[in-house]
């Protein structure tokens, strides 16, 4: 499974304009993963700032976040959070993604053995985000990095988002525009690689007497072509580029979530079918002064990824 996610960087080194830092678009912290893995208006957790910089609010301040990701094939993820107020309007955040695909042994062109390699990358990212009305808008600058064994690349992106909030109803409605910037350095000289740049629009609505609160997200919409050779492919496409999801939430110290993307569970369809691919769902919890959480995303009928997560007030007093 790691070499699956090694084939980007492999087909970085063959061809030019080659999409690169593709991790960015894996779901790495819970709430996210279990409610489809795409979304721009939730704010139930802090690292949604990272999908979204426009959904810090100041009920996060001081909030530290931890989540660790494990998938098949032995690859580990970590992200991680901190939010704060700056003394003036708006809210910082920053964080950290770091992606581990293991141990490689290498071999040169005439198959001698040149010992064993590791693969990493990595997001460090700066959000500012501000409240004026029923608005609030963000903007994130991101610093992105790629290790294959000697092979190196380093991009700078810009995300901007603005969310609305409706001043009487729980809606609202989500707009981000992703990875805007260029790329550093290539892995080889001279080679010219193109960031993952994606829009995204949602919505999320929770009726007043339910305990429920439904998302909608499309993202890709910079991306939408219409098919020649196949009629239908205009409508898969628009299908795939949606996310659903749903978060119960019967008290405030415990939550459910649920999610489902198609887009997932048709490019890990297999001869034996989808299985439960594109399906994600999860729980939080409150104990004391921490919020515990947990998210499980499935791929394919072999695979499924498992996301672990706990985030606290620093300022606030701890009992255990």
């Amino acid at each position: 499974m790691s070499l699956l996610f090694l084939l980007p960087l492999a087909n970085a080194f063959a061809q030019t304009r080659e999409l690169a830092f593709q991790f960015l678009d894996q779901p790495s912290f819970t709430r996210l993963s279990s409610l489809g893995g795409v979304n721009v208006t939730s704010n139930s957790e802090l690292l949604f700032f990272m999908q979204n910089p426009a959904s810090l609010n100041e009920e996060n301040s001081n909030v530290a976040s931890f989540h660790y990701l494990n998938f098949p094939g032995g690859i580990n993820w970590g992200s991680a959070g901190y939010q704060w107020s700056p003394g003036f309007a708006g809210e910082f955040a920053v964080g950290l993604q770091l992606v581990s695909y293991g141990e490689f042994e290498g071999f040169d062109r005439f198959g001698v053995s040149t010992g064993d390699f590791s693969a990493q990358e990595f997001n460090l990212q700066l959000s500012y985000s501000r409240a004026k009305g029923v608005f609030n808008y963000g903007a994130t600058l991101k610093l992105m990095g790629s290790i294959l064994e000697s092979y190196q690349a380093y991009g700078l992106a810009m995300d901007l988002g603005v969310v609305y909030d409706h001043p009487k109803e729980d809606l609202r409605i989500g707009f981000v525009v992703k990875n805007l910037g260029l790329p550093i350095s290539g892995y080889l000289p001279d080679q010219k690689l193109r960031l993952p740049s994606d829009v995204r629009f949602g919505a999320s609505f929770k009726p007043k007497y339910m305990p429920v609160r439904f998302s909608w997200t499309l993202r890709n919409l910079n991306s939408m072509e219409r098919g020649i050779e196949e009629p239908d492919s205009f409508g898969r496409q628009a299908l795939e580029k949606m996310v659903w999801g749903a978060e119960i939430i019967p008290s405030e110290n415990f939550s459910l979530q649920i999610g489902y993307n198609l887009l997932v569970r048709r490019q890990f369809s297999g001869n034996s079918g989808a299985g439960s691919a594109g399906f994600s769902g999860g729980f939080a919890f409150r104990v004391k002064s921490f919020e515990l959480s947990y998210a499980r995303s499935f791929y394919n009928v072999a695979g499924a990824s498992n996301v672990f997560g706990v985030s606290t007030n620093l300022k606030k007093k701890r009992s255990f």
